[in-house]
């Protein structure tokens, strides 16, 4: 199986699997825990930088106009679509199948239809380009609520996280939330070494929607692969 991410932010994604980020590693171990090993360690999960993903979707021999049917839905989220495809064009590597692929992205808004809408482009890219096994990974509204899930709520009672500001100038910011709890900037090093500890973990998440989403796409699509159902 091989497995390739992409997003948006270092200390999310990352930029590659030398500079590899807390949500790829966490990825890695959701999926460890229902085929048994780990994707990285044998080297069968990809990290794609984000420069890569937008030159591929530039290519208009792979990406093709948009349609006009649900223009203005497309308009205010094109860029999840293109990343979609592009995403969806590299995991589908002959050399390198089966495949599945994760694209990350916060969606910034505390407003469900955004959320909804950002996905929904994300699942609907995945589809354009002909690829089954795409798994949309959006946070409501950033990455930083799910770390505090793990960290402050010890996993309980979460939902009022997704609920917050997406904006990190509001006056109480996820992001700020997070590194007063930390006591130390939230750097890609720092939250590496939480997942490693194991005291950040997706499994254990259960009662936020954006997490279960992602969680019931990606058992999803390990269920076809494995050709078994995955509760």
């Amino acid at each position: 199986m091989y497995l390739v991410v992409s997003g948006e932010g270092e200390t999310d994604i990352g930029k590659s699997n030398e500079a590899i980020g807390p949500l790829s590693k966490l990825i890695d171990r959701f999926v460890e825990s229902y085929i048994g090993y780990s994707l990285l360690d044998i080297e069968m999960l990809e990290v794609v930088h984000e420069a890569k993903i937008t030159e591929v979707s530039k290519d208009s021999s792979i990406i093709k106009p948009l349609s006009r049917r649900g223009k203005k839905q497309q308009q205010e989220t094109r860029e999840f679509y293109r990343a979609a495809r592009a995403l969806a064009y590299i995991a589908s590597n002959p050399d390198k199948q089966p495949s599945a692929a994760v694209l990350f992205h916060d969606s910034d808004s505390n407003k469900w239809l955004d959320y909804d809408r950002k996905r929904q482009s994300m699942h609907d890219g995945f589809l354009a380009q002909e690829y089954e096994n795409g798994v949309p990974f959006v946070a409501q509204p950033k990455s930083e609520a799910w770390l505090l899930c793990a960290l402050k709520n010890g996993f309980q009672n979460c939902v009022a996280f997704e609920a917050r500001s997406g904006n990190d100038d509001s006056p109480k910011p996820l992001k700020g939330e997070l590194e007063e709890l930390l006591g130390e900037a939230a750097t890609r090093e720092t939250l590496n070494d939480l997942v490693d500890e194991g005291r950040i973990d997706l499994v254990q998440i259960t009662d936020m929607k954006s997490m279960t989403d992602f969680q019931d796409s990606m058992k999803e699509v390990l269920g076809r692969m494995l050709g078994v159902p995955i509760e």
